[in-house]
C-alpha cells in the first residue's frame, strides 16, 4: 500500500512533542558547551551565570529550530499543494501478527 503525504499541519509541528525534544537537545548541547568542554572565555563565569546561560541557550535553540521546521513545513505545503509537485511517498506492507 502506497501512502503519500500531501500536507503537513503547522499545528502538529508547534503543538506536539517536537519542541520539547528540541528543547532537551538544546539543554544537552548547552550543558556540554558551558560545563563539560573547557572554554577560556566561559571559565570565569560563576555557576549561576552558567545555569542562566544554559536555560537561555535552550530556549533560543528551541525557538530557532521550531521556526525553521515551520518554514520547511510551509515550503513543503507550498510545493506540494499549490505547485502540484509530488509529495513524499511511503510504501507500507501489512504484516500478519503471530500468536
Amino acid at each position: 500500500m502506497k501512502v503519500e503525504i500531501r500536507n503537513v499541519s503547522m499545528a502538529s509541528l508547534v503543538l506536539s512533542s517536537v519542541p520539547l525534544v528540541v528543547f532537551v537537545l538544546g539543554i544537552l548541547g548547552a550543558v556540554v558547551t558551558y560545563f563539560i568542554v573547557p572554554n577560556p572565555q566561559i571559565e570565569p563565569m560563576n555557576i549561576g551565570a552558567k545555569l542562566i546561560s544554559v536555560g537561555l541557550f535552550g530556549l533560543l535553540y528551541t525557538v530557532l529550530v521550531s521556526s525553521l521546521l515551520v518554514f520547511l513545513g510551509f515550503l513543503y505545503n507550498l510545493l506540494t499543494g499549490v505547485l502540484g509537485m509530488k509529495g513524499v511517498t511511503f510504501e507500507l506492507e501489512e504484516v500478519a501478527e503471530r500468536e
